[in-house]
């Protein structure tokens, strides 16, 4: 399968001697320099292109998937943040989530727009890509989003929080995403709890930083177009692996299936520089599964 070497930005302690835990991003202190007590490293790493290739991922055994998914909304009034727009395509990227992993719920919470475009600087609604190896939630901040937007109190034995990504517009030229086979990563060691100091519209308050890891496997499709989406988990409550020391008791119904997805955009340096790079959508959704009336939740709220 063909590859591409390319830089991508991972966490470190400050110092050898650490810390190496209670990491703090702060955008609130002095704004609007963002505040780390951590660095960031970059690492030259190969990232498989898994365009042509006969590897098919899924989300329950590397972390992610891919799907050929033409859209019938606008992509121009998707791009443009239009309301109506948005609900009409999480209506059916619902059905996409239904299809692929057989949830019974389906409720989003969060749409992000991205742009990387010569002579444009972000603003409103579009961000820039995120250029820094991540996970979106962590066991605790994920439940918080269950239970902020659960479905009328009704008890469900597993969730998941899935990322759809998908291009608008045209067809990916350079800021792809990347995204790590969870099987490759160690959670006890990789993974760092976050604290995000944000503005209020930051509903999430904890991330997961991402230490080097030379085991970790990364991929990519190259030149992705707007008929197509990346899927990858966030997290997912049923994950064995994200079982706190490994301990299963008292976490009924654990499998062995991939718990969450580092991912991050990349540059490409064989890729052009300049002009239309990247327009994207997200968007955010919690799965829920299991409804039942005489049992209790089994997601946790630490790792």
């Amino acid at each position: 399968m063909p590859t591409v070497t390319a830089p991508l930005c991972y966490s470190a302690a400050l110092t050898p001697a650490g810390p190496h835990d209670g990491w703090v991003i702060d955008a609130l202190s002095n704004p609007p320099e963002i505040v780390r007590n951590f660095r960031k490293e970059e690492v030259e790493v190969t990232i498989t292109d898994l365009r042509d290739a006969a590897l098919r991922p899924t989300l329950d055994d590397m972390g992610f998937e891919y799907a050929a998914f033409p859209t019938i909304v606008d992509p121009q009034a998707i791009a443009e943040n239009s309301t109506p727009a948005l609900e009409s395509y999480q209506h059916e990227t619902t059905e996409l989530l239904k299809a692929r992993t057989g949830a019974e719920e389906v409720v989003f919470f969060d749409s992000t727009l991205r742009r990387q475009e010569t002579g444009v600087r972000p603003d409103g609604p579009n961000q820039s890509p995120h250029l820094r190896v991540h996970v979106d939630q962590t066991p605790r901040s994920a439940l918080a989003r269950a239970e902020r937007h659960g479905l009328s109190g009704r008890e469900f034995e597993r969730f998941q929080i899935v990322n759809v990504w998908r291009p608008l517009l045209y067809p990916v030229r350079n800021y792809p995403i990347a995204v790590c086979d969870y099987r490759t990563l160690d959670p006890t060691t990789d993974l760092v709890a976050t604290r995000l100091n944000f503005p209020a519209w930051l509903k999430d308050r904890e991330s997961y930083s991402v230490k080097f890891n030379p085991s970790h496997h990364w991929y990519y499709w190259r030149s992705l177009s707007p008929d197509e989406v990346v899927m990858f988990k966030c997290y997912d409550s049923a994950s064995r692996g994200l079982t706190p020391t490994g301990d299963e008791s008292g976490y009924p119904g654990l499998i062995d299936t991939a718990g969450l997805c580092p991912h991050t955009a990349f540059v490409d340096p064989a890729g052009p520089t300049t002009g239309r790079l990247r327009t994207s959508v997200e968007l955010r959704a919690l799965l829920f599964y299991h409804f039942t009336a005489d049992r209790r939740r089994t997601p946790r709220s630490s790792c």
